[in-house]
């Protein structure tokens, strides 16, 4: 018997590469120099802005799922949500087309306004045709941007930018809950940033 053609080992080692589930998140974070992260106990939620090609009340669903999994992250580094008294907002935008903004610049006016800059369906979680083709392998990149805003000076101290593709979202989605902790937990992995001495 031949060996069988060198390409169809390329081949195989191609494809299995290619159908994993998803493939790690990459965090980036940035923070204001000379802040004293240390006395941030006490937060509160400003507007959140999720794009998705979901209907509306699946979106309000996926949104509450992100804050709940990102209170009991802060939960158990001891910073609590408090409305009332909060020493930081948080807020995030999820979707395509965010690049952040300025850490240590005062927030822009009217920021619970503020849009991520496209809503142009083509460009939202994996184009125009997304979800409309089970059988078809596709890859689908979520963008989430977290932002901390200092209440007392309305300065944006910290955020994490958390990128993540998967090579399968419709696994990804049932495992939505599992995928939505691990996003949360990476991008507060070092918050609150040490203060340096």
């Amino acid at each position: 018997m031949r060996n069988p053609p060198w390409w169809c080992f390329a081949l195989l080692l191609a494809l299995f590469g290619s159908v994993g589930g998803s493939a790690a998140q990459n965090v980036k974070t940035d923070r204001a120099k000379d802040y004293d992260f240390a006395r941030l106990k006490r937060f509160a939620w400003k507007q959140n802005h999720l794009v998705t090609r979901r209907h509306p009340e699946d979106n309000q669903s996926l949104d509450q799922a992100i804050m709940r999994a990102t209170t009991r992250e802060l939960a158990s580094k001891g910073i609590i949500e408090d409305a009332k008294q909060p020493d930081f907002y948080l807020f995030y935008h999820a979707g395509p087309g965010d690049e952040g903004m300025l850490v240590g610049a005062a927030a822009p006016s009217g920021i619970g306004n503020l849009q991520p800059p496209s809503s142009n369906p083509d460009t939202i979680l994996g184009g125009p045709n997304a979800g409309f083709a089970p059988n078809v392998w596709y890859s689908v990149e979520g963008r989430f941007v977290f932002y901390v805003l200092d209440a007392s000076s309305n300065v944006l101290v910290w955020e994490a930018t958390a990128t993540k593709k998967w090579h399968d979202p419709q696994k990804a989605r049932k495992n939505e809950d599992k995928e939505i902790r691990q996003i949360v937990s990476k991008s507060f992995r070092d918050f609150p940033p040490k203060t340096k001495k």
